[in-house]
Parts: C-alpha cells; structure tokens; sequence
C-alpha cells in the first residue's frame, strides 16, 4: 500500500522497517543560514529514505510541528496495514 507525504513523496508502507524520531540535522550545506530538521524511514533491502525540511532558527517549531505531523500520521497508517 502506498502512502504520499506532504512533500509529495511516495512510499511503500510494506517495506517499512523503522522510522526514526524526528531530528535537527544541522546546517544546510546548500546554504548559508538555514538548517534542516528531518526523519528517518528504513525500508527494507538495507535502503533508506530521509524527509527533511529546511528552517530558519525563527521557523524551527513550526518545521518540526509539521514533520512531527507527517511523521505520526505516516507511522499510524503503517500500524494499520501491518495490523491486518
């Protein structure tokens, strides 16, 4: 079953492993004054996948509400197609 993030992106809730808390991830490397804050889904076949949003120090809980929200809904649609 296929589940779409906010962002867009798409993911396959049955190769689902884990998926991590959500974390600062430090600066941008892209930029100069922003950072990103993100989590972690492991999938299966050792592969990874890592959302992460960019923030300025003044947006930083706003970006991890949202991040937090993708996240809890992410991982209640995973319990529920796992559960059956």
């Amino acid at each position: 079953m296929k589940f779409t993030l906010s962002d867009g992106t798409i993911i396959d809730l049955t190769r689902i492993i884990s998926v991590s808390p959500v974390r600062d991830m430090g600066p941008d490397p892209d930029t100069i004054s922003l950072s990103r804050i993100g989590f972690t889904i492991h999938l299966d076949q050792r592969e990874y996948l890592q959302v992460t949003k960019q923030y300025h120090y003044a947006d930083w809980p706003v970006v991890k509400k949202c991040l937090e929200k993708d996240r809890r809904e992410l991982i209640n649609k995973w319990d529920e197609v796992m559960g059956e």
